[in-house]
């Protein structure tokens, strides 16, 4: 399908190559997510091929032209695609974060190795916060089976580096995203001995062991067990199907609403809005996961693919969140440094203490802003950033006093010129006692400026200034001027 120049469109995030099995990060897909500088919600879904996964993520875009929606065989959907164009929203707290669409390749396309299917469910999986499982029709053993891949991601993701499957599978689940299990073309009644049940008890009920002994049962409950565990948060949603015309069906995106059944119209509304209020902020751990982070950790999950390594959440995530609070201290050393105007601030020691906290406290603010990490890492990166802050400044007052240092030397040497001349002309004038007198309130007055300058600058006396007297005195002592005379 053609996009208009410039308009939204789908971009591919993840691809796998067929043939090799690499996994590569799209540059425009990284490049939308790096743009985004707040934390992201990311609805994915997932299933088996042609079974209107892309319809679903149309709606939530308000449109029927987004993700292409296949009409035959072939999947249409390689991969895993993200919508360029997240859009805002603003959580129960009140904060506002951006919603990213995920797109999937079916589990289950006729031209994709097994282990990809697998690889593509585990990247969803890690990267999303909100996992919607498309199937047609109610769960079933049939289901549960297909449902089974979920299962194998353990294989793939582990939580720390050296964890082992067994462990990873209770741990896994304080990272994965909220579950929620539709079920299209869906026409059955929720019925339990004549009592209604809601669609998330009829899960539970379908998650429940079954009876019985035998490896063929124990497989089947471990299935439902795996999910159980992987998915704590979990949900279930039905949708009856649109209409009858089977044929009419393979163009759903183009039917106009009147054409289907009410019932899904209104299944369709109030999906789409539980989809909108359960796709929260991504999280890893308590911290909030933003564009910027989302893309380098589709990255590190893609090269620990790629490096026949299994991707290990922590590993990822403390790699992007030292990136990020490098980024973090980087911005907050250029707001410092574009903060601190050493050309308007004076060269008093104090004056230049106090721009310094100011623009030390700019700093700080910038780097809270942006460095998202738990406490240790981020921790880490401000005791560094403030060491380098303190040094920078320390190298700026130590350039001012020297500027100070040079002008006040100047100074010196300007007034001994002056006073030698003023006290040469002085004594060619004068008798002795008045010459002995001149001679002794030039040398009182160089002692003075001499005590000022240690004072304030705590350097040596000023080394032309004194044998700029010393030259005037030799010459004009009042016993050299009686000699003379």
């Amino acid at each position: 399908m053609a996009y208009p120049a410039g308009a939204p469109a789908p971009l591919q995030l993840i691809s796998i190559d067929s043939a090799t099995g690499r996994v590569s990060c799209g540059e425009e897909a990284l490049a939308c997510l790096r743009a985004i500088k707040t934390p992201v919600g990311v609805v994915a879904v997932c299933g088996r091929a042609r079974t209107g996964k892309s319809y679903i993520l149309n709606q939530l875009l308000g449109q029927s032209t987004g993700f292409q929606l296949a009409h035959s065989h072939r999947p249409c959907t390689k991969g895993l695609w993200i919508w360029s164009k997240p859009f805002k929203r603003v959580g129960p707290d009140g904060n506002e974060y951006h919603l990213v669409l995920l797109d999937s390749e079916g589990i289950d396309a006729y031209d994709q190795r097994a282990q990809d299917g697998v690889q593509l469910l585990s990247l969803a999986v890690l990267l999303a916060s909100m996992f919607v499982f498309n199937q047609m029709g109610p769960i079933d053993e049939a289901a549960l089976d297909r449902l089974s891949l979920v299962t194998q991601i353990t294989k793939h993701i582990r939580v720390r580096a050296g964890g082992a499957a067994a462990e990873d599978a209770s741990e896994l689940s304080t990272f994965t995203p909220s579950f929620l299990w539709l079920l299209r073309d869906f026409y059955l009644d929720l019925e339990d001995e004549g009592r209604k049940v809601s669609p998330r008890e009829y899960l539970e009920t379908a998650l429940s062991p079954t009876a019985g002994a035998g490896a063929a049962v124990e497989a089947k409950n471990q299935i439902r067990g795996s999910i159980k565990a992987l998915f704590p948060d979990r949900d279930c949603f039905t949708l009856v199907r649109p209409m009858h015309d089977e044929r009419a069906l393979n163009r759903l995106n183009e039917l106009q609403p009147e054409q289907l059944r009410p019932e899904f119209q209104e299944g369709v509304s109030r999906l789409t809005r539980l989809l909108l209020a359960r796709a929260q902020p991504k999280r890893i751990g308590f911290v909030p996961v933003s564009g910027v982070m989302l893309a380098g950790l589709a990255e590190a999950y893609a090269s620990a693919i790629n490096e026949g390594a299994v991707p290990t959440i922590a590993t990822a995530w403390q790699g992007v969140a030292e990136a990020e609070c490098r980024r973090a201290a980087a911005a907050a050393e250029d707001a410092y440094k574009s903060e601190f105007d050493v050309a308007a601030t004076p060269s008093e020691p104090e004056a230049l203490l106090v721009e310094h906290l100011r623009c030390m406290a700019a700093a700080k603010a910038v780097f809270k802003a942006i460095a998202v990490a738990e406490p240790r890492v981020r921790g880490e990166a401000k005791a560094a950033l403030m060491s380098a802050l303190q040094q920078r400044y320390e190298l700026t007052r130590e350039a001012a006093l020297a500027r100070a240092a040079a002008g006040v030397d100047q100074a010196l040497l300007t007034a001994a010129q002056q006073i030698s001349t003023v006290c040469a002309t002085v004594l060619c004038m004068s008798t002795a006692p008045v010459a002995n007198d001149v001679h002794a309130s030039a040398v009182a007055i160089f002692d003075w400026v001499g005590t000022i300058r240690m004072l304030l600058l705590c350097t040596p006396q000023s080394t032309q200034a004194l044998m700029c007297f010393a030259c005037w005195s030799s010459s004009h002592s009042p016993a050299t001027e009686n000699q003379a005379g």
